[in-house]
């Protein structure tokens, strides 16, 4: 049987931040990324790409990361935007709404076509 991870990976560029989540974000798993995203620095001028792209499963603790994260980030006047390419994951994103709190695209660069402009959603991060 297979040991479910999760794991999380923080790469700076020049304009943004780019935070590669991987494995299966849920209970149990995420202690240790919420710890990182806890001490995540919020550099003048750089917004966020959450990569989730080899991310396998989320469940209501792991978009509870997410949008938490997400709080923060909008408090510091930042931008997110996410890349999913998993249909089963943009699925779980679409049935906790979360698709309409955030841009979700399927590449970095879609993701940073999106970040350098104003970001419209259907629903504000405050109001989620």
């Amino acid at each position: 049987m297979e040991q479910k991870t999760a794991i999380l990976r923080v790469a700076e560029k020049d304009t943004h931040m780019i935070l590669e989540f991987s494995g299966h974000l849920q209970y149990g798993l995420i202690e240790e990324l919420k710890k990182q995203l806890q001490t995540t620095p919020f550099t003048e001028g750089r917004n966020f790409i959450l990569d989730m792209s080899n991310v396998q499963n989320i469940d209501s603790t792991g978009f509870g990361m997410i949008v938490n994260f997400a709080k923060k980030v909008s408090q510091k006047n930042k931008k997110i935007a996410i890349i999913i390419v998993d249909k089963f994951v943009r699925r779980l994103f679409s049935i906790s709404q979360c698709d309409k709190i955030f841009p979700i695209v399927d590449s970095e660069a879609a993701a940073l076509g999106i970040i350098k402009q104003p970001i419209e959603t259907e629903l504000l991060i405050t109001d989620y």
